[in-house]
Parts: C-alpha cells; structure tokens; sequence
C-alpha cells in the first residue's frame, strides 16, 4: 500500500548518462512476514570506531503519525523508505525526510498527525520498535 498523503520529489540521475528524471516517491508498506503493513524508517547511527551504519525498524500508520507529531522523526534524524507510484526503481528504494509541506493538507494523515495527543507517553511495542534505533521514548 503507498501512503499518497505524502509525497515528496526524487530527480533520478542515470549512472550512464541521458537525462535526469523526476520522480514522486510515497512510503509504502512493506509486504514480508513481521513487517506486513508497515512503514519502514531508517537512522544512521554513528559506531565506534567512528564507522556510520543504518538502522531501520517498521512502524504501523498511526505509529508513523505519532512520530511525526511527537517530533521524533525530526529530532534523531529519521528517513522513511519510499518508492515511486508505479512501484518501478531501478535500485533499492531511497529514503527520504518527511517534510510538513510533503504532506497532503486535510488528508487521512495529516488529520491522523492532528489527532495525536502529544502528552502522552508512546505505546511499549513503539518503544521497543525504536530501541532497534537506539532511540529512547
């Protein structure tokens, strides 16, 4: 399933030259086992030994709203996978910041983010979906 309340603009640039080409990338669900239905979100995290290495874990709709109304995105950093509408990319699918403006005004997300009281705390299975981040709630 794409999430089309959020759309943001890719510029494709071929390996081997020949124009560029703008695509609109949506999140979407990913459809394996566990994470079936699910958004995926990604964080770099920095090692010791000062190496850089991503970590992802998946996170439901409202899941996904409420990180994005707590702020939590933002603050660590956070990409969302995402690929274009017809599902065609020519690698793995890139990630992509989530922007206010990248997303659809009065949309089922947008009024899923307004319905999120901030006050309160997240819910244990979204903390324990962002320790694999090591990110703390």
């Amino acid at each position: 399933m794409l999430l089309t309340d959020i759309a943001v603009e890719h510029t494709l640039t071929p390996v081997k030259g020949g124009p560029r080409v703008t695509l609109v990338l949506h999140p979407f669900t990913n459809t394996q086992r566990d994470s079936l239905g699910k958004f995926e979100i990604v964080r770099g995290i920095g090692e010791p030994g000062g190496k850089e290495v991503r970590r992802s874990t998946f996170v439901s709709f409202q899941q996904l709203a409420e990180l994005y109304a707590k702020g939590v995105l933002d603050e660590f950093g956070f990409s969302v996978r995402m690929c274009p509408a017809d599902g065609k990319y020519p690698t793995t699918n890139p990630l992509k910041k989530v922007l206010p403006t990248n997303i659809r005004p009065g949309s089922q997300f947008n009024l899923a983010v307004q319905g999120v009281d901030v006050s309160k705390p997240a819910s244990r299975e979204l903390r324990t979906a962002l320790l694999r981040t090591n990110v703390k709630l």
